[in-house]
C-alpha cells in the first residue's frame, strides 16, 4: 500500500510540474507567477492527504468543500496533460516531417485549457446520466415453476462527503422504475473519506425487493472503517454476505469480502467453500465479488464484479483491462461459466466519467423449460 501511493503521488506531482510549466511558458516570466505556481502545485499534490486529515477530525463541511475543489481540480489536471501530450506529439511530428506548427505557447496554453474545461464539463453531465443495462442469462437450473427471477446490481457509489442524497435518490428511482426481485450491492457503497452516512441509510429503505437485498464489501467499505460500514449496509438493509450463502428466488447467491480487508489487517473472509458447503450441482450460483477477478476454483454460474469503473474517464478503461485482463459488461468465460463487470453508478476522485457512463444492471435469470 505504502509502495502504491508513493508511485501515485509521485505521478501526480509530475503531472502538476508538466501542466504548470505550460502555465509558465505562456505567461510573461515573473517572481509571483513562479512562487504562485510552486504553491498551487505543492498544495494540490497533497491535497488527498489534507481531506484525510479534515475527514479524520470530522470536520464535515470543510472536508466538503476541499475535495470539491481537489477533485475538480484532479480532473481538470489529467484531461489538461492528455490533450498537451497530444498537442506536443502534434508539434514534435510536424518538426520532423518539415511542417511550421500553427500555435505558440500562449496559443496552444489556451487552446489546451478549453478543450480540457469542455471535456470537464461533458463528464460532468456524463457522470450524472445513470443507464440500466439489462442482460438475460437462460439456464436448465431455474426451476420452470419459479419461471425467472430478476436481480438489480449496484455496485461503486462511493457514498460520502461529494455523493450524498440528490445521487442517491437518483439510483433508488432507477431501483423503482425496474422493480427486481432481488438488488446486490457489489462493494465500495460507501467512500473511504468519512462521513456521516446513517440518514444515507434511510433512503435504501424505500425500496422493498419482494427477495431481498444482499451485498459484499469492497475496499472503500475498508477503507471507511469496516465495522461503520457493516454497520451502513445492515441499517440499509442489506444482508452482507462475508464468505456466506443465501437462497433466493430459486437461485444461490455467495458472497466474499474484498480481500483489501486482509491487507490492512481486517478479518477478510474470501473462502468459498464453506458457503458452498450446503449447494448442490443443480443450483444457480451467483458470485458476489467486488474486484473482477476470476478464481477457476470457486464454482458459480454468473460473477457480478465492479471496482474498475469502466475506466471511468477514458482512455483508462483502457489500462483497466490490461491489468484484470477482462472487460466491462458481460463476457461468456472459456468453461461457458459468465462474468458481468458493471461500471457502477458513483464516482471516485474526479466527480465526472467520461465514455464510461454509469449504471445500473438489470439481470434477468431465466429457465430454459419455463
Amino acid at each position: 500500500m505504502l509502495a502504491f501511493l508513493s508511485m501515485a503521488f509521485l505521478i501526480y506531482g509530475v503531472m502538476h510540474i508538466y501542466a504548470l510549466s505550460k502555465v509558465w511558458l505562456a505567461f510573461p516570466h515573473s517572481l509571483g507567477l513562479s512562487m504562485a505556481l510552486a504553491l498551487w502545485g505543492l498544495v494540490m499534490t497533497i491535497s488527498p492527504l489534507i481531506i484525510w486529515q479534515l475527514a479524520k477530525q470530522n470536520w464535515h463541511s470543510a472536508t466538503a468543500v476541499t475535495s470539491w475543489v481537489t477533485y475538480i481540480w484532479m480532473g481538470l489536471l489529467f484531461l489538461f496533460c492528455c490533450i498537451a501530450l497530444l498537442f506536443d506529439f502534434g508539434h514534435a511530428l510536424a518538426t520532423l516531417l518539415g511542417f511550421k506548427w500553427p500555435l505558440n505557447e500562449s496559443m496552444a496554453f489556451r487552446t489546451v485549457g478549453l478543450l480540457a474545461l469542455a471535456m470537464l464539463g461533458y463528464g460532468f453531465v456524463e457522470a450524472r446520466q445513470i443507464q440500466v443495462e439489462e442482460i438475460k442469462i437462460t439456464t436448465p437450473k431455474l426451476s420452470p415453476a419459479i419461471g425467472r427471477v430478476t436481480i438489480a446490481q449496484i455496485s461503486d457509489l462511493h457514498l460520502g462527503v461529494m455523493l450524498g442524497d440528490e445521487f442517491l435518490e437518483r439510483v433508488i428511482a432507477k431501483l423503482r422504475e425496474i422493480q427486481p426481485d432481488i438488488v446486490v450491492a457489489t462493494g465500495d457503497i460507501v467512500d473511504g473519506q468519512g462521513d456521516n452516512l446513517n440518514e444515507l441509510a434511510q433512503h435504501f429503505l424505500t425500496i422493498k425487493p419482494s427477495k431481498g437485498a444482499y451485498a459484499v464489501i469492497g475496499n472503500h467499505e475498508v477503507y471507511a472503517g469496516l465495522e461503520n460500514s457493516l454497520r451502513f449496509l445492515r441499517n440499509a438493509g442489506f444482508i452482507v454476505l462475508r464468505g456466506e450463502s443465501a437462497a433466493a428466488g430459486g437461485i444461490i447467491l455467495v458472497g466474499i469480502d474484498d480481500p483489501s480487508a486482509g491487507a490492512l489487517g481486517q478479518e477478510a473472509r474470501v473462502d468459498t467453500k464453506k458457503a458452498l458447503a450446503s449447494v448442490t450441482k443443480g443450483d444457480f450460483i451467483v458470485l458476489l465479488k467486488h474486484q473482477p477477478v476470476v478464481d477457476r476454483e470457486t464454482p458459480f454460474d454468473l460473477q457480478l464484479s465492479g471496482h474498475i469503473h469502466g475506466g471511468q474517464i477514458f482512455p483508462f478503461g483502457l489500462l483497466t483491462r490490461l491489468i484484470y485482463g477482462v472487460r466491462t459488461g458481460l463476457t461468456q468465460l472459456a468453461d461457458g461459466r459468465w462474468l458481468y463487470v458493471s461500471r457502477g453508478a458513483g464516482t471516485w476522485g474526479p466527480p465526472i466519467r467520461i465514455f464510461a457512463a454509469p449504471e445500473i444492471t438489470l439481470v434477468t435469470i431465466e429457465s430454459e423449460n419455463k
